[in-house]
């Protein structure tokens, strides 16, 4: 292990010396946050005599004076060669335009960015061909990470920043650059990596979780591994993150640390699982072989973390479903057992997403702020892959908790649905089903989807109800009406923002015309079938709505029940 006091200058002016962010190591993650700390700590330090301490570089040495892995330091390294760039290109354009600037562009090219040939830094594998093109050679490529999107903003960003400054701010900015001190610490091979892990940097973000188990776990290695076992046990390791870091980079809908706390709920302490120190515990406490435990909880986490790729690319339809509903958090780690325990059945999958879509849907329609994590816990740690008791066991504990039992749901659905969370939902699968009842079958997105009101709202501009409504006297709706119908489920329906503000208050014999004349969905095709009266003289009744919200609350009754899941 070496020390070395140097400065920025020194340490990136070397024709041979290359650094490299392993794949392992986190991609670039600073934004427009960091990127300003780090241009105002810049402009702070020309003001004063002081130099700018740039803090540690950690390194491994994979070839002596020629190639370095960065193992600490790589976010505030990537942001300088960005930084660089953008001022170089800023220096660039200015002496195009005839300013004089004593500053050599090749020279500094060569220093920070390539020599012959040879680039001074080079990101994580996945990144480094959009990053040559963009940083080192300058031009535009298309991304397709988000992080390659934040070096293509941060350099953008960096660009507007300098151009707003003087040519003497920015010959002050550079030499301050150059004159920076920094510490680097070479290590030669994962042992010495690892007695090192906790080393951050506190000048940018803070490591995720996944990080700080990685290097918890290098270290753990280097403490239990039998004696000339150390170095392979940390390889080993090393490169399971490797390959979980290659996944998360694909990973579209969920954070890195979302799917570390799911995993843990699945198998470490259920819901009740808070941070990493609970992984800590679990494995000290252990009686298993200490290697053998890191090596079997780094390969289930591998697993985890692909079939949630894999969870991302599934076209199965009761995932779509649990996605249309949007998935509350507790259901994940059910969904890692799954994959787990039948992960190659798209059968046994979709049941179990059916299971967790009545689940959410129940879960979702009473929106009650009792936990149901404690509820489930018991639950989701025994279960073992068994479908059928997952099923009972769910149902059971529902029904024997008062708020999202049958009874209580069945309240809801009677209830107001008006600005229930899950009514457009609700809807469209009213529509699905009444479609397969005989209607055609139609594929239909509406516009700016909407709930209408088929007896409308009172108008907000005090003019009366038009005909065709259960009015008073008065012109004006009873309050049994009001408090009853008004907002229920037979008297709401799907329609697009164009059709629903071409009817407003309109006589229902009109509403019914626009319904009948150019139906988007059968639900509007129907209304015909529920009216009081006749084509001719249609009335919106309460008689009308009864028959209506019976048939939709028939459905939603049975469609999100337990009993109506096949395994």
């Amino acid at each position: 292990m070496q020390f070395r006091q140097e400065n920025l200058l020194t340490f990136f002016d070397s024709t041979q010396r290359y650094f490299i962010i392993p794949v392992y190591q986190r991609a670039y993650s600073w934004e427009k946050r960091e990127w300003q700390t780090f241009l105002d700590d810049l402009k702070e330090q020309i003001e004063g005599d002081n130099n700018y301490f740039f803090g540690n570089i950690l390194l491994e040495q994979i070839k002596e004076g020629i190639e370095y892995e960065i193992i600490d330091g790589q976010q505030r390294l990537l942001t300088l060669t960005i930084f660089m760039r953008a001022l170089i290109n800023v220096f660039e354009k200015r002496k195009e335009s005839g300013e004089k600037i004593d500053v050599n562009i090749e020279s500094k090219k060569s220093i920070y960015l390539k020599h012959n040939g040879n680039i001074k830094l080079r990101p994580v594998d996945y990144d480094r061909a959009c990053f040559e093109d963009l940083i080192i050679n300058n031009i535009d490529c298309e991304t397709n990470s988000i992080s390659q999107q934040r070096m293509k903003e941060a350099k953008i960003f960096f660009t507007e920043a300098l151009n707003k400054e003087s040519t003497g701010t920015l010959l002050n900015i550079l030499d301050k650059i150059e004159k920076t001190k920094l510490t680097t610490i070479e290590l030669v091979g994962k042992k010495d990596a690892a007695l090192m892990f906790e080393l951050q940097n506190n000048r940018g973000k803070d490591l995720t979780n996944i990080e700080k188990l990685k290097s918890y776990f290098m270290y753990q290695m280097y403490v239990y591994s039998p004696e000339g076992e150390t170095e392979t046990n940390i390889e080993y390791v090393s490169n399971i993150f490797k390959n979980i870091y290659l996944t998360i980079k694909d990973l579209k809908e969920l954070e890195e640390d979302s799917i570390l706390i799911y995993h843990c709920n699945a198998y470490i302490n259920g819901y009740n699982y808070r941070t990493i120190s609970d992984i800590k515990d679990t494995f000290k406490n252990s009686r298993k072989d200490k290697v053998e435990w890191i090596k079997h909880f780094v390969n289930e986490l591998h697993t985890t973390f692909s079939n949630f790729k894999r969870l991302e690319n599934s076209k199965l339809s009761y995932y779509q479903d649990l996605k249309r509903l949007k998935i509350p958090s507790f259901v994940y780690p059910f969904i890692v057992k799954g994959y787990k325990f039948f992960g190659d059945s798209q059968e046994k999958l979709n049941s179990l997403f059916h299971i967790l879509e009545v689940l959410v849907f129940r879960y979702q329609l009473i929106n009650s702020r009792a936990d149901i994590e404690s509820r489930l816990n018991e639950i989701l740690v025994n279960f073992n892959g068994d479908l059928k008791k997952l099923k009972i066991d769910l149902q059971n504990k529902l029904n024997e908790t008062w708020y999202w039992n049958d009874e209580r749901i069945s309240e809801y659905l009677n209830g107001e649905m008006h600005e229930n969370k899950v009514l457009h939902y609700l809807l469209w699968k009213y529509e699905d089903y009444i479609q397969s009842e005989g209607y055609n079958i139609k594929k239909i997105k509406l516009l700016n989807e909407q709930i209408e009101h088929i007896a409308p709202q009172t108008p907000t501009n005090g003019d009366p109800i038009a005909s065709g409504y259960e009015i008073n006297k008065n012109g004006d709706y009873g309050s049994k009406f009001k408090n009853e119908y008004l907002n229920c489920l037979g008297n709401l329906m799907l329609i697009s923002g164009s059709h629903n503000s071409s009817i407003g208050n309109k006589p229902f014999k009109e509403k019914l015309k626009s319904y009948i004349k150019n139906p988007l969905l059968n639900q509007q095709a129907e209304i015909k079938d529920f009216i009081s009266g006749n084509l001719k003289n249609p009335l919106w009744d309460k008689t009308a709505i009864d028959k209506r919200h019976e048939k939709i609350l028939d459905f939603a009754e049975k469609k999100w029940s337990f009993d109506n899941v096949i395994i």
